[in-house]
C-alpha cells in the first residue's frame, strides 16, 4: 500500500497548513479504496453505519472488498486512527482483505454464492443491489 501520507495529504497539517504530529479529518475511505485498485462496482450503506462493498480491477485480476465503518471515532476504525502509524496499518489492513480472483466470473461467482445466506449481511437491501451490479458488471 501506499504511504497514507500520500494518500492523504492534508491529515497532518494543522489549521495553518504547518505540519503536526495529530491526524485530523481523516474519515474518508476513498482514497484507500482507490488505491487497492479501479473501482467497477461500490455498494456503501445508506447510515450512520455500516458496511462498504467493492468489486475492483487491478492488473487483470478482480478483487472484493467488504468492510464496516462507524460514525465517530468510538465506532469506526479510519476515524479512531491517531497516527500515520495506525492509519498506514489500517490501509495495509484493508489491502490484506480483498480476496482476488483471476477473473471477473471468479468474482462473481465468490460474490454471489449461495454460500454467504447465513452470513449477517446477506438479508441487508444493500447488499442485494451489491450483488445485482455485480452480475450486471462487464469489467
Amino acid at each position: 500500500m501506499k504511504d497514507v501520507k500520500e494518500l492523504y495529504p492534508d491529515c497532518t497539517k494543522d489549521y495553518d497548513g504547518e505540519e503536526c504530529d495529530r491526524l485530523r479529518c481523516v474519515s474518508d475511505y476513498s482514497p484507500i479504496i482507490d488505491e487497492l485498485g479501479e473501482v467497477l462496482v461500490q455498494v456503501d450503506d445508506d447510515d450512520y453505519q455500516g458496511d462498504t462493498r467493492v468489486l475492483l480491477k487491478k492488473d487483470g485480476r478482480y478483487g472484493f472488498l467488504n468492510f464496516g465503518w462507524g460514525s465517530c471515532s468510538g465506532c469506526d476504525s479510519l476515524q479512531a486512527c491517531e497516527s500515520l502509524q495506525q492509519l498506514q496499518s489500517l490501509a495495509d489492513g484493508l489491502e490484506s482483505d480483498v480476496k482476488w480472483f483471476d477473473t471477473l466470473e471468479e468474482a462473481k461467482n465468490y460474490i454471489c454464492s449461495q454460500d454467504r445466506e447465513g452470513s449477517y449481511y446477506y438479508h441487508i437491501y444493500e447488499w442485494k443491489n451489491f450483488i445485482e451490479k455485480v452480475k450486471e458488471c462487464n469489467g
